[in-house]
């Protein structure tokens, strides 16, 4: 009786492991550990191709989140918050910005059509029944086991892998109902749009030629259509759109390699890079890339020597007064890193981000006059982006600099909490207040900061 008792206990614990497991194993890649690159040119480029198609899509765009993954493979995923993250590989390895603009409005097509929701509820699904399949299999091989029959077991284990493949192929096979689906969607937001759809044919070329790498792998366990049915598909589709012979604009061009070009200096050697731009190479691309190559590599002060004949062939670009900028300040020259900034800032419309390394700048200069600016734009900064550590941190400097204690402590307070570090946040949120008057905004907020611990 006791051993009947702890069996079914066991199997009830062994059940709910394999639930566990498979939907831990289940979790889309973003729920995993990955580093999330951050750059004004880089990100204006996604968004400025994003806009239009999630527009076209009927999603709303305003604070949609695009972040770009600092991983070299072609690789694009949505999570179900509706953030979208595209590898900075995918980005290199499009040919053209159209091909980009597919991806992008590929994982869009997901999350217009609640794809990730269906899928988990599929997984979950599943997962039940291949936990319980697995529950009647371990039964049936602890009986075979009990009472010294071989042949038992071994039809279980042969039950518990055929349930488990079958669960495992219905899930691809709905996975790649639903990469079809958002592959019609994509076609349908680039025409709406005003992109030619030809874009999505170059990326189904481009997964093909590399089909190869995964050309041992069961087709079952893919979640993607076959590459050669999905490309024909896709490309009858796109040649009877209206929208097929349009082509990207020349500006478009430019800041997509320019982009590129900005992404191999600073994520790629320096052999590769200029393997990519060679020395001969005098387009703006591999200029930029080349300047940004030799300051990674320890010659910044020619990197710096470059800066103004690059700056000179746009004056306009503000990613390149942004370069300068970085580099000048970079170096320990805070002071002269302020005009390229604040040019930059200037010709970007405010960004944030390049308000903020305009504000760590001010905070390295130093001055009364310095650390008044710094806080009035890292306060924008930190409004625009209000998980910003850093940002906190720098006005912390800033107002314990002008001897300002409660907002010094406040600032700290929201540094801390944006890196979840609750405790010292509680800690400075009631230091705050006891430096603040109580009722006024900050003290409000310092408030709100314990009330949310």
């Amino acid at each position: 009786m006791r051993q009947s008792i702890f069996r079914a206990s066991f199997l009830k614990y062994l059940y709910a492991l394999f639930v566990l497991v498979l939907l831990l194993g289940a979790q889309p890649a973003a729920a995993q550990q990955i580093r999330i690159i951050r750059d004004a040119e880089v990100e204006r480029l996604i968004r400025d191709m994003a806009d239009p198609l999630l527009q076209a899509a009927g999603i709303a765009h305003t604070n949609r989140r695009i972040y770009i993954v600092a991983d070299r493979r072609f690789n694009a995923f949505v999570v179900e918050s509706g953030a979208i993250f595209i590898n900075y590989g995918t980005i290199l390895d499009a040919e053209t910005p159209n091909a980009l603009r597919a991806v992008i409005a590929h994982e869009i097509g997901h999350l217009a059509g609640g794809h990730l929701a269906r899928i988990r509820e599929r997984t979950e699904t599943t997962g039940r029944l291949q936990a319980l399949a697995m529950v009647l299999g371990v039964g049936a091989m602890a009986a075979g086991s009990a009472g010294g029959v071989s042949e038992i077991g071994g039809m279980a284990s042969a039950f518990i892998l055929a349930a488990q493949s079958a669960g495992v192929n219905s899930l691809m096979a709905f996975r790649r109902t639903e990469e079809s689906a958002a592959d019609a969607s994509a076609l349908t937001y680039l025409e709406r749009a005003g992109y030619s759809p030809k874009g999505m044919v170059d990326v189904l070329e481009l997964l093909g030629s590399n089909q190869s790498a995964i050309a041992g792998a069961s087709p079952y366990l893919r979640s993607h259509p076959e590459p050669a049915e999905r490309l024909e598909r896709v490309t009858a589709a796109a040649r009877a759109s209206a929208a097929w012979n349009r082509t990207d604009s020349r500006a478009d061009i430019m800041q997509f390699e320019l982009v590129q070009a900005k992404i191999v200096g600073f994520m790629e050697s320096q052999a590769t890079t200029l393997n990519r731009y060679p020395n001969g190479d005098t387009s703006l691309p591999a200029r930029y890339a080349r300047i940004i190559t030799a300051y990674r590599a320890g010659a910044a002060i020619s990197a710096i020597q470059q800066m103004p004949r690059l700056v000179d062939a746009s004056p306009s670009n503000a990613y390149f007064h942004e370069l300068l900028g970085q580099i000048l300040l970079e170096t320990g020259r805070p002071q002269e890193a302020l005009a390229p900034l604040k040019k930059a800032l200037q010709l970007a419309s405010g960004e944030a981000l390049i308000r903020l390394v305009y504000g760590l700048a001010l905070v390295e200069a130093g001055g009364s006059k310095n650390f008044e600016e710094a806080i009035l734009q890292l306060s924008r900064a930190t409004r625009e982006e209000p998980n910003s550590v850093l940002g906190y941190t720098l006005l912390a400097r800033a107002y314990a600099a002008l001897g300002k204690q409660g907002e010094a402590s406040l600032a700290a307070a929201e540094a801390a909490y944006a890196r979840g570090d609750k405790g010292t946040a509680l800690g400075l949120a009631r230091q705050a207040q006891e430096n603040l008057i109580e009722g006024s905004p900050a003290w409000l907020r310092a408030d709100d900061i314990l009330s949310l611990i």
